[in-house]
């Protein structure tokens, strides 16, 4: 099909047009390639359900205050670390997550005889480790990263400040201490859990002028299943988890960016006028001169406003309707 010689269309092109797109139907979506969906019941025991994760956030905030201090003395730079979830997984999952851009130690708490790791991110560790004691430089590739027994005692020593809070933080567990071992320069390698063993994972990201990356604590759910605190006792947390959350919903609304858009007036035409319009042609809008404007906010009308001109540029001026 191709316009006529004046460019424009003919009336059985026009018709031809129209048909094909009522004929026409949307493609069906497809589902996203190599894309894993897995299903978890969070009603069995062995899953913490959606409000003792609530719970367990508020409990493990601290976490980021004591990260904070210590890996600012530590690395002699300002550290901000942020909670950035706590997911519950398969150990099988855990490792695909994780992959081989971490570091790891299996850690102890004793004497309740329960094990946990600690994954830190590789590039992240060769930084921190770089300007702790002017160790190797990060790696373009962070999976090539290979760590000395050195560089491990002393990444050790950073890993044992961050998790120093557990003990008072998970007190219903009872009285233990933590005690950093095994050094892992691969996760995989690991056969202290079966694969189908289920895990709490928080998650922490710290962020500094030396470099950023995440500091995941991991640890089977059987050793912690008395954990979450009850109602009474998560009162005060939860009502400070909220006050937080709020604020922080009020810092974000205020830096959002919204788009408006004033319509100056719609017209409602026929097809064939608008083929045979040429330019000079006037177009009559439903907006009589000086009535105010719709303003929309994202496409949904908002306001009202007058047109007008402000420091050479088009502008609107707001108006309270009756």
């Amino acid at each position: 099909m191709s316009p006529s010689e004046d460019g424009k269309l003919s009336k059985s092109e026009v018709e031809a047009l129209l048909q094909a797109t009522r004929e026409e139907e949307p493609a069906a979506e497809r589902p996203e390639a190599g894309r894993r969906v897995q299903s978890y019941d969070f009603r069995q025991p062995s899953r913490f359900n959606r409000s003792q994760l609530e719970k367990l956030k508020g409990l493990n905030e601290p976490l980021v205050q004591n990260a904070n201090g210590h890996a600012s003395r530590m690395l002699r730079s300002s550290v901000k670390t942020q909670l950035v979830s706590i997911d519950q997984m398969k150990w099988e999952n855990l490792l695909d997550e994780l992959g081989d851009a971490v570091v790891g130690f299996v850690f102890t708490m004793a004497p309740l005889g329960c094990h946990g790791i600690v994954a830190v991110d590789k590039q992240f560790a060769a930084a921190a480790l770089e300007r702790m004691m002017g160790g190797q430089p990060p790696a373009d590739n962070a999976a090539l990263i290979e760590f000395t027994d050195v560089d491990a005692h002393v990444l050790a020593h950073l890993v044992s400040h961050v998790l120093a809070p557990l003990p008072e933080l998970w007190s219903r567990l009872g009285n233990f201490q933590i005690e950093v071992g095994a050094f892992l320069q691969d996760l995989q390698s690991l056969d202290l859990f079966a694969p189908d063993e289920n895990f709490l994972q928080i998650s922490l990201l710290l962020q500094s002028t030396v470099g950023s990356g995440r500091v995941a604590v991991c640890v089977p759910f059987e050793a912690i299943r008395s954990l979450p605190p009850e109602a009474e006792e998560a009162e005060h947390t939860v009502a400070a988890g909220a006050e937080e959350t709020a604020a922080g919903l009020r810092e974000s609304l205020s830096r959002t960016r919204l788009e408006l858009t004033a319509l100056l007036g719609t017209a409602d035409i026929k097809v064939g006028s608008l083929l045979q319009a040429e330019p000079g042609d006037v177009i009559i809008l439903d907006k009589r001169v000086g009535s105010g404007l719709d303003i929309k906010v994202n496409d949904k009308v908002k306001l009202r406003g007058l047109p007008g001109v402000s420091n050479g540029k088009l502008a609107i001026k707001l108006i309270m309707e009756d």
